[in-house]
């Protein structure tokens, strides 16, 4: 008998268009209501239920015509054998949950003339990097990498973001969303990385318009500094929001409050045409990135932030010493071009 959250669905079927439910109970009960709801729709284009389905189930959902959403909870996983002939033809958006078993991933090769643009995985910590590995030879050797837009990767334990979990990103150029995230704050997810893994990493994300690395920023220090920031901004350049745990000490340090000293520190070889260079990010997230106990390290922050986000109009902070930041940018961006002395 199905339980009563489908009670009134299983009258609806097989015509249901839509099917969307999170956080069920995961049981035997539960996976034969799930499995057995969905074997009764035929027009669904989305399915999105917070539960495994049967091997059955998963065979004839893969079948839909005109299926645009799914998501499919990996638990005691079975792929059907043989698969179908025909494996998601419709298929833009897939929602994996799992335990990091990569089985699922052979549905991808089956599929004729991928549409799919967005993948949301979720797998334990310990699992990433080799799912990271399966997956970018996976996507490549089936040609989805050149559709793929969206691509994120959560985990509810903590996992550390090494070069080569970035490297494994790379073929997938067209990406406009790419987060590699963690539920879990106790641990930093990037110490590892470095200036260069991110000078690598920017070279194949011409496209990216949300990046996300790593969960909120914390307060251990990172070795990401702010040429990586710059670089960012120079080669994605259609940037609208960064979440990114970087180091702002070295900056604050070696420049002054003018800003011909930071941008000749950065590299910047013409400050008046800069900003047509960089992206036109207007959100960043700090989370409790420290700020250097220099007296002026609020507004060398503010003026250089503006110099690399020329657009930036909002910093999200946990640690309170950023709220100065933050006011002095809203400071510079009513000046305008007075800020920085081209007025």
């Amino acid at each position: 008998m199905l339980p009563p959250i489908f009670n009134k669905l299983s009258t609806l079927s097989p015509d249901i268009k839509k099917i969307e439910t999170d956080q069920l109970f995961h049981d035997p009960s539960m996976e034969e209501a799930s499995s057995q709801l969905l074997m009764q729709c035929n027009h669904l284009r989305t399915f999105k239920v917070d539960s495994p389905i049967s091997t059955s189930a998963l065979r004839h959902s893969i079948q839909l015509p005109s299926l645009e959403e799914f998501c499919l909870v990996v638990s005691s996983f079975q792929l059907p054998d043989p698969l179908p002939i025909v494996v998601f033809p419709s298929l833009r958006q897939l929602v994996v949950k799992g335990n990091g078993d990569p089985t699922w991933l052979k549905l991808l090769p089956a599929i004729e003339n991928p549409v799919l643009a967005i993948i949301t995985v979720q797998c334990t910590g310990l699992d990433v990097e080799r799912f990271m590995e399966t997956f970018q030879l996976t996507v490549i050797g089936c040609g989805i990498h050149e559709c793929l837009r969206e691509f994120t990767v959560n985990s509810p334990d903590n996992f550390k973001i090494t070069p080569r979990i970035m490297a494994c990103n790379l073929s997938c150029k067209n990406l406009t969303s790419l987060k590699l995230v963690s539920d879990c704050s106790n641990l930093c997810q990037t110490s590892d990385l470095t200036d260069d893994d991110i000078d690598l990493f920017t070279k194949g994300m011409p496209c990216l318009e949300y990046l996300a690395v790593g969960g909120v920023p914390c307060n251990v220090p990172s070795q990401i500094t702010f040429k990586s920031l710059y670089t960012i901004s120079r080669r994605c350049t259609r940037l609208r929001d960064l979440e990114i745990h970087f180091n702002p000490a070295l900056f604050v340090t070696k420049v002054g409050m003018d800003s011909e000293s930071w941008h000749v520190a950065l590299g910047l070889s013409d400050f008046k045409t800069l900003s047509s260079d960089l992206c036109s990010i207007t959100t960043i997230s700090v989370g409790d990135i420290p700020l250097p106990a220099q007296s002026n390290a609020s507004c060398v922050m503010a003026l250089g932030l503006l110099g690399v986000f020329p657009c930036l109009e909002f910093v999200f902070y946990d640690n309170n010493d950023w709220r100065n930041v933050q006011d002095l940018i809203g400071v510079c961006r009513r000046m305008g071009p007075f800020a920085f002395g081209k007025g």
